[in-house]
């Protein structure tokens, strides 16, 4: 993990920050998943061999379109990372070193390529779909005690967002993404849902690739430490308590602290997928 660690950021010193960080997750619903498992009694969970190679092709189709296409500008180099979480479905993290050409931390060059509201369901049907099931944060708080997000009875993930008329861009600092209070709203869990809840997107990739992608301007200070021990920390451990029972009835517990492997990772790792990229 170190050397991963130290390899990125040999990259910093070549090619300076990185300017974006992508989050792509894996969607089990794609339809060429629900294709392979039509007329049969199975669930995606139930094939982690054909989600696995199914997340590959999309995150390389994904790497490549990104390159080729210059959705962004000009790629230099791409670093990513393969996280798989406990309930088993993965996703990357994805740092992005741009061009010089391509380095403008302007409101102007990140407003087109990063949006962080609800769009309007009459002007686009399909998007307002999408960033209504992908892209919406919530209920939590108030609303949803119970949401994973929650901690010390506050979103990790410090949601609702404020809202802002306009982005804001400091390269010392964390960007502020347009979300304007216009009325626009998604409903979920019987809770109305505006542009605080919003999780910054692409329209364009997110139009093509139908899944949860979470894009990001990088804090061009103190993060990128931050970034890059983020997306090498390496795998979840459990804590595991074994029962054994004895003739004598006597119970014996035995503890173990261990690497926690879902059926994905296992899967990706016989396929020998790349962890680290």
């Amino acid at each position: 993990m170190m050397q991963n660690y130290l390899d990125a950021m040999s990259l910093c010193k070549w090619f300076g920050y990185p300017d974006f960080f992508i989050t792509f997750t894996c969607n089990p619903n794609w339809p060429e998943n629900k294709r392979f498992l039509h007329n049969t009694s199975l669930h995606p969970e139930d094939r982690p061999d054909i989600l696995c190679r199914l997340f590959k092709i999309k995150l390389d189709a994904f790497i490549k379109d990104i390159r080729e296409n210059k959705i962004f500008g000009i790629v230099q180099a791409v670093v990513y990372t393969i996280e798989f979480q406990k309930r088993g479905f993965q996703h990357s993290h994805i740092c992005l070193f741009m061009h010089a050409d391509s380095k403008r931390p302007t409101v102007e060059y990140i407003d087109p390529i990063i949006s962080a509201e609800i769009p309007n369901i009459n002007e686009d049907l399909e998007l307002y779909s999408l960033v209504s099931e992908f892209m919406i944060h919530g209920p939590c708080g108030a609303e949803n005690m119970n949401c994973p997000c929650m901690v010390d009875k506050q979103c990790s993930k410090i949601f609702p967002k404020q809202f802002c008329n306009h982005s804001l861009v400091d390269v010392n600092d964390y960007p502020l993404y347009m979300r304007r209070k216009n009325g626009y709203f998604v409903e979920k869990l019987g809770v109305k849902l505006d542009n605080r809840n919003v999780v910054p997107y692409n329209k364009y990739l997110l139009k093509r690739y139908h899944t949860h992608i979470n894009v990001e301007w990088c804090n061009q200070g103190s993060s990128i430490k931050y970034l890059f021990k983020y997306i090498n920390k390496g795998p979840d451990r459990a804590l595991i308590a074994v029962e054994i029972n004895t003739d004598s009835h006597q119970e014996k517990i035995i503890m173990i602290v261990d690497i926690y492997i879902s059926a994905c990772e296992a899967s990706w790792r016989i396929f020998k997928y790349d962890v680290h990229y």
